[in-house]
């Protein structure tokens, strides 16, 4: 036998009618399906038999729709919803052609027929109203949703604002306002910040009246060393962890100290020693406190 004739007799097929048309080293590939041996072990690999099995599927679906227009095409442009309303007087057709029908017979039968016309006519008119419902119900989640950020956000800016004039640390401010979203709420009538009834505080005061009560128990925690000792601007406002004269006020400005406090504490806590003793680093000394 030539080579290119034992290569013929040696080409796979997607599909072998026996096990034996099948090379020893291919016979793994194969898979039995009705009786054939089809090529499966390869990846991605469509056989003729999986394409002959979907255009018979195909074809099963199509004659199948075409039955059904056929049946349907005896109807013509009927509305189903008025085949429904025809067919349900056949009996009252039947009973009217046996002449049965008497005075009760006769209310039933107008009974049923406005009851079906109303309720024709209210399907379309509830399935809107379902419709326009479940908008609504979004639509009030939404608004819910964003009310609540919005007091949250009030709350927040209201009792950070306190805590700032108070003098609390920069570091626990965070602490602060978990304290606040429990504490605190938006007074509907004026939109004021206050605490809540019920809480282990007064109720209806602001942040910084909650803030002046809670100071003896939170001092340490959220005041540090500013509490007792800590120095004061021209303002009255205390300047956390800095105690002694402060060098930017109009009675104690001194600029050879405002140095030594930058060099040692840094820019930040020198902004804030000016700002409480009604300045800015660099700026003009202020006033003198009348």
């Amino acid at each position: 036998m030539h080579l290119y004739e034992e290569e013929k007799a040696m080409a796979l097929k997607a599909v072998h009618e026996s096990l034996d048309e099948i090379p020893d080293e291919y016979r793994t590939l194969y898979t039995e399906k009705s009786g054939k041996y089809e090529l499966t072990g390869i990846q991605g690999v469509k056989t003729q038999a999986d394409v002959d099995r979907l255009s018979e599927a195909i074809k099963v679906e199509r004659a199948k729709t075409a039955s059904v227009k056929e049946r349907l095409a005896a109807w013509g442009d009927l509305d189903h919803e008025e085949v429904k309303r025809q067919l349900d007087r056949v009996p009252e057709l039947e009973a009217a052609a046996k002449g049965k029908l008497d005075e009760d017979e006769i209310e039933r039968i107008v009974e049923r027929r406005v009851d079906g016309t109303i309720r024709s006519r209210l399907s379309p008119i509830e399935r809107q109203l379902k419709t326009i419902e479940k908008e609504r119900d979004e639509l009030k989640s939404a608004n819910d949703a964003w009310t609540q950020r919005d007091r949250t956000r009030k709350v927040h800016d209201s009792v950070l604002k306190s805590a700032v004039d108070a003098g609390v640390e920069p570091d626990v401010h965070d602490d602060v306002l978990l304290w606040a979203d429990r504490l605190f709420e938006v007074r509907e009538d004026d939109g004021q910040v206050v605490t809540k009834d019920g809480m282990d505080v007064t109720p209806g005061i602001t942040p910084a009246d909650w803030l002046s009560e809670i100071q003896p128990k939170k001092k340490r925690i959220w005041w540090g060393d500013s509490v007792g000792g800590g120095s004061t601007g021209s303002n009255g406002r205390r300047v956390p962890g800095f105690s002694g004269k402060n060098p930017f006020s109009a009675e104690h400005w001194n600029m050879t100290e405002q140095s030594r406090v930058y060099r040692e504490m840094g820019r930040e806590r020198c902004e804030q020693l000016a700002k409480a003793a009604g300045t800015t680093l660099g700026g003009q000394r202020p006033a003198a406190k009348k």
